[in-house]
């Protein structure tokens, strides 16, 4: 079993995913999305390897009216 199994990415202009770090637990990964969404905007995302999906996002790029 993975100590970490939580991935946390972030989608980059072209469209693909960079890997940015790992996570023990959702609410550790989703208080990291928060932290990096504040310093650096963009969309986030919490990868789980258990499950295949995404399990969390947040995104801090405005959306056009």
């Amino acid at each position: 079993m993975h100590s970490t199994p939580f991935d946390i990415l972030k989608r980059h202009a072209d469209g693909s995913f960079i890997w940015l770090e790992a996570a023990r637990d959702l609410s550790g990964a989703q208080a990291r999305l928060q932290e990096l969404a504040t310093v650096t905007p963009g969309e986030y995302f919490v990868f789980d390897q258990r499950a295949q999906q995404i399990v969390a996002k947040i995104s801090t790029i405005p959306t056009p009216n």
